[in-house]
């Protein structure tokens, strides 16, 4: 061996010592400053150090002995001392393997304390992430995008609920379901969902919770049931919990002029309700219609006997024997409603404010007019008296109806008088007008809508010769003729005018009655 092979071992060598000197001294100090670890920790790993630059190739030289060429490389005599440190470090001066097997290691370790999150967590925060570092424009499509899919959501959601609640779908197609002995709920449930008579079972089932006030199970009626894929859910419960008996239907006809009391009579006799029924329902039931209201808060007379006289609309109805008396009469207030109260608020409450009358003024009015007339014709001309004697109450405070006494009869529990001439102008009633001034305290009848619209829509009568007659007072006989006068010595010539005609008629009805026998046979 030569001197200069000796030589670069040395040196390599000694190079080798201070490295070791140095990871030594670098480890004792990073001991020395780290704090006590709660656990044992793996040697820290040195930081990698600049590697010298490997000197010029040597010329070659012959074999080394076995001693020191076992320190390079058999394939290539060159190789130095630098190479031999250089293939045991690497390229930042961390000893090697020389394959970086452990430097991969060490990276997988590194990273092994970290366990991943959850995918959904990955993406949710990613999304946080992308939107809070977007543009505004951008943020607010995303917002509307949003906003949009909730909403359609949602609607679809409620409308897809109120369609199976209310049966709104189209469809009238009958399914036979039969219900077994002790059916619960669910099973029920499960049943009309599978035979296509409700969609959303989570909506059915929230009905029935609510189906009874008290919270009891609701108790089905086993058997075979015929139901419609069109009812609602109220009706399928009715098909299917109650008891079914044939419901009576009676057709009633309430003629114009009908009082309260008649009204109820006709009731009662059909088997609908009961008088005290109808009286509560007429005199206190808290009905949501509109005229109904505004009455209750401008309130009546205390002397008033039926709130709702005036506003029971004549016409003809089919009711259920077993209807409710509070319903019943309100299927009446519905006719008036829209017969009366709706074109009242559009057009003739505008016509009655000018002449200073109430709604309720009104009716009371018409009861006035449909219960002194005969015909359409007359409702105007009376209307007209009456009208100007409430223009004129300094010189007719009392507007002097017969009517009102045949009503005062009426509720006194009176037969009515055929003849007028022989009523009692004295009779004490707060409905009698011969003895208190100005309107009654209510209406006196139900009227149609001809005297209703006479009533808004006066008409002065006309005398033989078609002039208008500035008229305040009329007569009328037993036939229906009525007679119009200005002044109150024509109205007395009109008066003895009816007092013959009546005389004629009744010895005319008189005339046409057969003969009767002793024994009462003709």
């Amino acid at each position: 061996m030569s001197d200069d092979h000796l030589s670069k071992t040395d040196e390599l060598a000694e190079m080798l010592d201070v490295y070791r000197e140095k990871k030594r001294r670098d480890a004792k100090a990073a001991r020395a400053d780290a704090p006590e670890p709660p656990t044992p920790v793996p040697p820290v790993t040195e930081p990698p150090t600049p590697v010298p630059p490997a000197p010029e190739p040597p010329t070659p030289e012959p074999p080394a002995p076995d001693g020191v060429s076992s320190h390079f490389s058999e394939a290539d005599p060159s190789t130095n001392g630098a190479d031999f440190l250089s293939s045991h470090f690497s390229d930042d001066g961390e000893p090697t393997n020389g394959d970086g097997a452990d430097d991969a290691d060490d990276a997988d370790d590194d990273g092994a304390d970290e366990p991943k999150k959850p995918l959904p967590q990955r993406i949710f925060w990613g999304a946080v992430h992308f939107f809070s570092n977007s543009s505004f424009l951008l943020k607010a499509v995303i917002y509307l995008v949003l906003v949009g899919a909730v909403s359609a959501y949602l609607s679809y959601f409620i409308l897809k609920i109120g369609n199976d609640m209310f049966a709104l779908k189209t469809g009238d197609a009958e399914i036979r379901v039969t219900i077994p002995e002790n059916a619960t709920e669910e099973q029920v449930t499960d049943l009309l969902l599978e035979s296509g008579l409700i969609d959303s079972e989570w909506a059915f089932g929230f009905y029935l919770e609510h189906y009874r006030d008290d919270g009891e199970e609701v108790v089905f009626i086993p058997g075979e049931h015929t139901l419609n894929t069109n009812m609602n859910y109220s009706q399928l419960l009715a098909n299917l919990t109650v008891d079914r008996t044939e419901r009576q239907i009676v057709t009633l006809t309430f003629p114009e002029g009908f009082t309260v009391d008649e009204v109820i009579d006709l009731f009662v006799s059909n088997g609908v309700g009961t008088r005290e029924g109808f009286v509560e329902a007429i005199n206190n039931y808290p009905y949501k219609h509109e005229f109904v209201r505004l009455l209750d808060e401008e309130g009546w007379p205390e002397k008033r006997v039926y709130r709702l006289e005036g506003y029971l609309y004549p016409d003809t109805y089919d009711f259920y024997t077993d209807t409710a008396e509070y319903l019943a009469i309100n299927k009446l207030l519905n006719n008036f409603n829209d017969k009366v109260w709706v074109p009242w608020k559009t057009t003739y409450a505008e016509v009655c404010a000018e002449q200073g009358l109430s709604l309720d003024q009104i009716v009371t009015l018409s009861s006035l007019v449909q219960a002194e007339g005969k015909t359409a014709e007359d409702f105007e001309y009376i209307s007209y008296v009456f009208h100007n004697r409430l223009t004129h109450a300094s010189d007719f405070p009392k507007l002097e109806s017969d009517a009102t006494i045949q009503y005062a009869y009426e509720l006194a529990g009176l037969d009515r008088e055929q003849d007028a001439s022989k009523l009692n102008v004295d009779f004490d009633s707060p409905y009698n007008t011969y003895r208190y001034e100005g309107l009654p305290p209510g209406a006196i009848c139900n009227a149609g809508l001809d005297a209703f619209l006479a009533a808004v829509y006066p008409s002065p009568p006309l005398d033989e010769n078609e002039k208008s007659i500035n008229a305040f007072f009329f007569v009328s006989n037993n036939a229906g003729k009525t007679y119009y006068a200005a002044t109150a010595s024509a109205h007395e010539r009109n008066k003895q005018r009816v007092a013959e005609e009546n005389a004629a008629l009744e010895k005319e009805n008189q005339d046409q009655q057969p003969d009767q026998s002793a024994d009462g046979q003709p």
